[in-house]
């Protein structure tokens, strides 16, 4: 009776140990045919309810996101497989909306930063010379509610005018007019009375219109300007004799024999009354060996070409003469050869 009793407690503990392997069994049937959270696409978005443990056999089924639009024809259909993988869903079955077509504004021109008027592109807008823009000149295509829409309204492209240019004391300009068009030229000048100091013209004569109310430049000033006499001790002036320096004025020198020039052999009157570069002197020894130097270097160029292409020549020449020299050198043996046997012959 022993034994039966032995045998019968046993039982329970292979019961439950069998029932342990059938369930890690189980779990391992169900953990491989679940599918876990079905992929995301960017141009598509899951329909219904979302589910966080998918089985053997459950589907989903995917749309077109907003601004996208659907292709039919493709497969937006996933499975839960056996393997626990999603079959795989054609990424072709969205595509994006497209805004309306931009045409080019009138003087200008429209241009397609992204090669498309697709959703999330941009364009940019641009005028002809002589107009300018007026308006955005960037449009972004942009989701608006399930469509999409450019985000502002297209610019125009205006004429470029220009108001009047400014008066200035003691002066004035030709062509007045009461507007100006692109790129249309006003000539500045100073008056000129009896008897007063010359006013000079500072700054740039002509100006230009070259955008809205957009001049060249600004304007100049009439005022007198007059740099003083110069003089350069152990030299001479050469050129430029006035007997008043005004603007612009410009003035050559030279030194006595035996001296050296320092600096630039021409100065010119600048608009604050001093001699631009300042006014050279002379010495009795040379300008330091650095410019000499720098001189000659800016000349060694073209003496080394000079030199170069005259050797070149020579060489060009010599290799020319060869041929010719060859010919000469074999008719000569010919005819050594002739006469030589023509007096054999007449020995004999």
């Amino acid at each position: 009776m022993a034994c039966p009793q032995h045998h019968d407690s046993l039982l329970p503990s292979q019961g439950l140990l069998w029932l342990l392997l059938l369930g890690l069994g189980l779990l391992h049937f169900v953990s491989s045919s679940n599918c876990g959270r079905p992929p995301t696409y960017p141009s598509m978005e899951l329909m219904g309810p979302f589910k966080y443990m998918y089985v053997l056999g459950d589907h989903v089924n995917y749309r077109c996101k907003p601004g996208f639009l659907s292709r039919p024809v493709f497969i937006t259909l996933s499975v839960c497989g056996p393997s626990g993988k999603w079959t795989p869903v054609s990424m072709d079955a969205c595509y994006k909306k497209s805004c309306d077509l931009q045409v080019d504004p009138v003087n200008g021109q429209v241009i397609l930063l992204n090669k498309s008027y697709e959703f999330g592109t941009q364009i940019q807008f641009s005028c002809n010379d002589g107009f300018y823009l007026t308006g955005n000149e960037i449009l972004h295509c942009l989701l608006n509610g399930s469509d999409v829409k450019w985000s502002g309204r297209a610019p125009v492209c205006e004429k470029v005018l220009c108001q009047p240019p400014p008066n200035i004391p003691n002066g004035g300009y030709s062509r007045h007019k009461d507007v100006f068009e692109y790129l249309e030229v006003v000539t500045y000048a100073c008056h000129r009375s009896p008897g007063e100091e010359e006013l000079s013209l500072v700054g740039d004569r002509r100006l230009y219109c070259l955008g809205k109310d957009l001049w060249s430049s600004p304007p100049p000033e009439c005022k007198v300007v007059s740099c003083p006499h110069p003089v350069v001790p152990n030299g001479r002036q050469t050129a430029g004799f006035r007997v008043k320096h005004h603007y612009k004025a410009r003035v050559k020198f030279e030194c006595h024999q035996g001296f050296f020039l320092h600096g630039s052999d021409t100065v010119v009157c600048a608009a604050d009354g001093t001699w631009q570069p300042p006014v050279p002197h002379c010495e009795d020894t040379p300008p330091p060996a650095t410019s000499k130097v720098l001189h000659a270097s800016r000349r060694s160029p073209n003496s080394t070409n000079s030199r170069s292409n005259q050797e070149t020549s020579r060489s060009q020449r010599a290799k020319g003469w060869v041929p010719a020299l060859s010919v000469v050198y074999v008719i000569g043996i010919m005819i050594l050869c002739t006469c030589l046997y023509r007096f054999i012959r007449s020995k004999k």
